[in-house]
């Protein structure tokens, strides 16, 4: 009896490994808003960092995407399953004078994240939740 406890905790803890995975470098990610998150190594290269770029699409807030509009710098770091990163909203074209920071979870194909936008005029700050979907 106790070796078949010992197989299936083993057997348990493959499978849940197998489903928490670190962010892939590089990477395409897509959230619910339609805003786009492009994962890229550092330069140079630096264990457990990563930068990017982010295009805003989400409705209602400043500094979006657009073909005049350049997307904006991403940096950010990854220990494990965790990921934390953030975008300064100054792209040299438009600065929206604030700052968002992300912090969350990969699982899958699926990174989970809590936000916090803030800045000089936004008072108090705003705070959401994005789910991230790791595109082809």
């Amino acid at each position: 009896m106790a070796r078949f406890i010992v197989a299936l905790l083993v057997f348990t803890g493959a499978s849940v490994s197998a489903f928490a995975q670190s962010l892939p470098v590089p990477s395409y990610w897509l959230n619910q808003r339609g805003s786009e998150l492009k994962v890229y190594p550092t330069t140079p290269p630096s264990p457990g960092s990563f930068d990017g770029v982010y295009l805003n699409h989400a409705a209602g807030f400043k500094c979006q995407a657009s073909p005049t509009n350049p997307p904006y710098h991403v940096t950010g770091r990854i220990h494990g399953t965790h990921v934390t990163f953030k975008v300064i909203w100054n792209n040299g074209v438009e600065d929206c004078k604030s700052t968002t920071l992300w912090r969350g979870r990969v699982i899958g194909r699926t990174m989970t994240t809590h936000w916090i936008l803030f800045g000089p005029a936004i008072s108090p700050p705003l705070r959401g939740v994005d789910v991230f979907q790791q595109q082809p």
